[in-house]
This record gives structure tokens, C-alpha cells and sequence, in this order.
């Protein structure tokens, strides 16, 4: 049966609100955010994680965000063309890892803003996933 900690996820998955399609193939998003950025910054970084409980890896080959023309898809600062959630597994994005850097904003973000995220897969699933703006 699930534990304390399993049942806290997954409340969270649901509080997050991601797509029943996403959540019929195993892949659910959580724990979203976006660090704060400069007053006079054009780009930020946003984390979210990515759990998969299905038996094959899952490639996230895209994003976008409400807040930004544009969204890569980043590890260890640079671009990359996927970022895989092994089978059974899930990834954590970190400054330093993996994470999305949002290019272009389109308005200036505060503390406490929310940014919609939407994750595309190579499983033809899309996660939506609402991301709290804060300093860390």
C-alpha cells in the first residue's frame, strides 16, 4: 500500500492539476516553479518534477509558457533536444541539471505570480502545470 509520503505526492499531483490523459499513461508533473528573476531580466528559470510510473522512458521534447515567447529545454546551461524521465522513475529539475529557461517574457514576474507551464511528451501526452514564481 502507499505510505505517508506516496500519499502526500500524490495529493499534490492532483492539487497541481495535470491533464487526466497524462495521468491514464503514468506521467504526472508536480512541484513546479520559477525563480524569481532580475527586475530587468528577459529570461528565467522554471523546475517542475516529472514522475513516470509506466515501464517505458517518457522524452519531454518541448514546453511552453503563458509568460514567455519561448521555452528551451536546458542541462547544465545548455540546450538540448529532450529531457528523458527514465521508466519507473522521475526527474527533479535543478539549476544545475536539468530545467526550462524561459526566453522573451512577456511581463514582468513577482513573487507570488503564477506562470502555466505546458510539457509536451513523446508518448503524445501533455502535462499542464501551474508554477509558483519565487525567490527559491
Amino acid at each position: 500500500m502507499f505510505g505517508t509520503k506516496q500519499w502526500l505526492v500524490l495529493a499534490a499531483v492532483v492539487v497541481v492539476s495535470v491533464f487526466a490523459g497524462a495521468q491514464d499513461k503514468g506521467i504526472k508533473a508536480s512541484n513546479a516553479w520559477v525563480q524569481l528573476p532580475a527586475s530587468d531580466a528577459t529570461e528565467a528559470m522554471a523546475f517542475v518534477t516529472v514522475e513516470n510510473a509506466g515501464m517505458y522512458e517518457v522524452n519531454i521534447t518541448s514546453a511552453t509558457a503563458d509568460a514567455s515567447g519561448k521555452v528551451d529545454l536546458r542541462e547544465g546551461g545548455q540546450a538540448v533536444a529532450f529531457i528523458s524521465v527514465p521508466a519507473y522513475g522521475r526527474v527533479d529539475m535543478s539549476a544545475t541539471g536539468v530545467h526550462l529557461m524561459l526566453i522573451g517574457l512577456k511581463r514582468t514576474l513577482k513573487a507570488g505570480d503564477t506562470v502555466m507551464l505546458t510539457l509536451a511528451t513523446d508518448m503524445d501526452v501533455t502535462l499542464n502545470v501551474a508554477a509558483s514564481v519565487r525567490a527559491q
